[in-house]
């Protein structure tokens, strides 16, 4: 068996016709070794003469943790959008089924029997007044939530790796 630093990768002789320039010949316990190194999430990296070794798995480009701190905004903000709303007193539920309820509702300017049903799934009374001041609620509270996203966005872009590592999206404490 065979590997080369250039490539990163084994050849053997009976299946490859030709290798590269830099192969260094390893024995077919090192080969397995080094395979179930790797299996266990460590690298194949060469030495200074090009003979294939493990070390752990390099460290995460700044780049690349930028990329998964911003990969969990969408789901924070759906979850948070999704998450309901304190208003009047109660808690109001704000999927976008809800929501397209409320807009439903707001569109033919009535409130069906004069009630609308909460989080807790309690009847309560309800004017067209009272359901577009939900509604506006609903509206600021969304806009809260992509404006926070933003900001998240922002702050991302000039954390470094401990303040990326340890990130976590949601509202200052």
């Amino acid at each position: 068996m065979f590997y080369s630093a250039a490539t990163g990768g084994f050849y053997d002789p009976s299946i490859h016709e030709s290798m590269p320039a830099d192969a260094v010949a390893i024995s077919a316990a090192d080969h397995a070794a080094l395979l179930a190194g790797n299996s266990a999430g460590l690298q194949i990296v060469s030495d200074e003469n090009g003979q294939p070794m493990l070390a752990p798995p390099s460290a995460p480009s700044l780049a690349a943790r930028r990329s998964q701190a911003l990969a969990l905004l969408p789901a924070w903000e759906a979850a948070e959008r999704a998450a309901g709303i304190e208003h009047a007193g109660r808690r109001w539920l704000t999927t976008p089924e809800a929501l397209q309820d409320i807009r439903d509702a707001l569109l033919a300017g009535l409130v069906p029997d004069g009630v609308w049903v909460d989080a807790a799934r309690e009847v309560v009374p309800l004017s067209l007044a009272e359901l577009q001041a939900l509604w506006a609620a609903c509206v600021t509270r969304g806009a809260a939530i992509y404006q926070r996203r933003l900001v998240m966005e922002v702050e991302i872009e000039t954390m470094d790796a401990e303040q990326l590592a340890a990130f976590v999206p949601g509202w200052p404490a």
